[in-house]
């Protein structure tokens, strides 16, 4: 037995239209202010870390009121973990271009200057994951502990690939160049007053930029490569 359906239960093409325009426009929006929020959050915890950070500071900085907040995230911590987490994302994913078929001395110029470009742009980044460390790492401890361990020993094997073909001096410490390589590179950013106090300069500054990924990359490739 066929159902009849009245014409009146049926909505106008250009009505359905209409409504799913204004759902698209209203999903791009809320995408907008979500991401609004995250940047005002990494603002305020990259100075002041999880305990000092005041949400009625992140909202006043979104230009939100506080109660929104809680339409995105449960939490202060919730918001804490979401904008860490991205900050390892983008803090892990230069690590992953060393591979065993590249030639060392390109994998790591790239990635040398890679991560001191994401000093330049995102330093707010780099010291929030720095104030989250120092402190014990109390909120990423399980990513440390697994995805960046995990990829951590598997770039580490990279470089012992690449010392197994004598690319490598035998003498370096495989985890250690990786570590090394961080500190260098992380430092720019964690350490901006710091380097701006004794040269007058931050990354911000194309010159000085330049002259570290420059300087970076041949003291590491001239303690790296082999001596013959």
């Amino acid at each position: 037995m066929l159902l009849s359906v009245h014409k009146s239960n049926i909505l106008p093409y250009n009505l359905i239209i209409s409504f799913s325009i204004k759902d698209a426009m209203e999903q791009k929006k809320s995408a907008q202010k979500r991401q609004q929020l995250l940047n005002a959050a990494l603002d305020v915890f990259s100075v002041y870390g999880f305990n000092g950070a005041s949400l009625d500071e992140i909202a006043q900085l979104a230009d939100m009121h506080k109660s929104n907040i809680f339409y995105y995230y449960e939490n202060k911590e919730a918001l804490y973990v979401e904008v860490l987490t991205t900050v390892m994302q983008k803090w892990l994913a230069p690590l992953q271009s060393l591979e065993s078929e590249l030639e060392p001395t390109e994998a790591l110029s790239h990635y040398i200057m890679t991560k001191i470009e994401i000093s330049r742009t995102q330093p707010k980044a780099s010291k929030l994951f720095a104030l989250e460390v120092i402190q014990g790492a109390p909120h990423i401890l399980p990513i440390l502990k697994g995805p960046l361990k995990k990829l951590f020993k598997r770039k580490a094997k990279v470089i012992l690939n690449w010392q197994a073909q004598g690319k490598i001096s035998d003498q370096i410490d495989a985890e250690l160049l990786i570590i090394n390589i961080w500190a260098l590179t992380q430092n720019y950013a964690d350490f901006s007053t710091q380097i701006e106090m004794v040269t007058g300069k931050t990354l911000r500054n194309k010159s000085m930029c330049q002259r570290a990924i420059e300087h970076t990359i041949h003291m590491t490739l001239y303690g790296v490569l082999p001596r013959n």
